[in-house]
């Protein structure tokens, strides 16, 4: 029976290392799911350095005198290569976020990185929206037709960023809420 007794007991022990592992790995999703993060975070820097320098070009080419047309429309395709630029590092981002969110995590860390998941895609789409600005300006033949273009896309971009902040608000606010499970 001591034998017996000794096997259960080493059974036991050896079934208790495995649930402190396995609950530990959980742990370790949390990291990985950290470490996303850190990318999606730094990829949203990038994007925003980017929208920066799109958005100078863009007011560079806007205030080129409309004689020198040739100038604006080369600076045009500088903006819309910094828009390219800024698109692609939102959806890093939001693909960083996609794949933290389908890590083993606390119910509100997925919501949070579904929610960022949403923002960011909808970041990109504005992204290339605005690029609509810029394109107009290469494809008009007239300066109505370029500005009635423009306001129609500015309209549009507006709209996807009121959208985007609004989803920024919604994982702040689960963020806020929840500072526990949040690293500093």
């Amino acid at each position: 029976m001591t034998f017996k007794n000794q096997l259960t007991a080493l059974a036991a022990f050896v079934l208790l290392i495995a649930v402190v592992l396995a609950c530990s790995s959980g742990g370790n999703e949390t990291e990985k799911a950290n470490k996303l993060v850190d990318e999606g975070n730094a990829a949203v820097q990038d994007a925003k350095k980017d929208i920066t320098e799109a958005e100078s070009l863009k007011q560079k080419m806007l205030s080129t005198d409309v004689a020198q047309l040739s100038e604006a429309r080369s600076t045009a395709k500088d903006a819309i290569a910094a828009y390219d630029k800024a698109e692609a590092k939102c959806k890093e981002a939001a693909a960083k976020y996609d794949e933290a969110s389908r890590l083993k995590l606390n119910d509100k860390f997925k919501e949070y990185l579904a929610l960022k998941v949403k923002e960011y895609t909808k970041r990109a789409e504005m992204v290339t929206t605005a690029k609509g600005v810029p394109q107009a300006l290469i494809d008009s033949e007239s300066r109505e037709g370029w500005v009635k273009k423009a306001n129609d896309v500015n309209e549009k971009v507006d709209s996807l960023r009121k959208e985007a902040d609004d989803i920024g608000a919604q994982a702040e606010k689960v963020q806020k809420d929840n500072p526990d499970i949040f690293k500093s």
